[in-house]
């Protein structure tokens, strides 16, 4: 599904159609993470930008996890999508200075203000270059990619409906909520299965982006 000398086409089927971890792992074969890597990074880079945005926008979508508007399925493909291709891109030391700032160098987006007025005034239809070049103040600077990665899985480890349950009476998605009753906490937070599964889904992710080892 990646390959030389095509950018990804309808990635949205990436975090739409798998339905469980093994769909997305065997989906993308090793083989195929590392020629794209090596033969046609732009594709991965595109990859991992259209996964990572979509799973912001979700994080942030004021009906998630609702199945229809911000499926929580989507949240999580994207999630395994990320976890199933980091370690190949931290194999390769050769990319060592693309990830630096690739992950971690400061990017700069349209405001939302810009992207909306961009989308209401233009089409696919028209072509690129007869559209009007955006001004200086139409971007900002926003966290490095990983940055943001990390926030939004520190946020969706404690969000509700997705890892922890609806609370009775707060609008707060969000509660840094210790999960295990214990030294400092007397009241266990109520769980199940699919929070637990969701959970670890995060946490692997997690892992995953601290475990580069580095040689030498």
């Amino acid at each position: 599904m990646l390959q030389r000398g095509n950018r990804p086409a309808n990635v949205e089927k990436f975090w739409e159609l798998p339905e469980a971890t093994e769909d997305v792992f065997s989906l993308f074969s090793p083989v195929d993470i590392r020629r794209t890597r090596d033969a046609c990074p732009e594709n991965l880079e595109t990859l991992i930008l259209a996964v990572s945005s979509r799973l912001f926008v979700l994080r942030h979508h004021p009906s998630f996890p609702d199945p229809e508007f911000a499926p929580e399925r989507d949240a999580l493909n994207c999630i395994r999508l990320l976890t199933r291709v980091l370690p190949y891109i931290y194999e390769s030391d050769h990319l060592a200075d693309w990830e630096e700032r690739f992950f971690w160098g400061v990017r700069r987006k349209r405001t939302r203000t810009a992207s909306l007025a961009y989308e209401v005034i233009f089409d696919d239809s028209q072509p690129e270059h007869e559209r009007p070049q955006p001004a200086p103040e139409d971007f900002e600077e926003v966290k490095p990619l990983a940055e943001e990665l990390i926030d939004t899985l520190i946020d969706l480890l404690f969000f509700a409906d997705f890892t922890l349950p609806k609370p009775a009476n707060s609008k707060n998605k969000v509660s840094y909520a210790i999960w295990q009753s214990g030294v400092g906490c007397n009241t266990p937070v109520g769980t199940s299965k699919e929070f637990e599964n969701n959970r670890s889904e995060i946490l692997r992710l997690l892992l995953t982006l601290t475990s580069k080892v580095r040689h030498g």
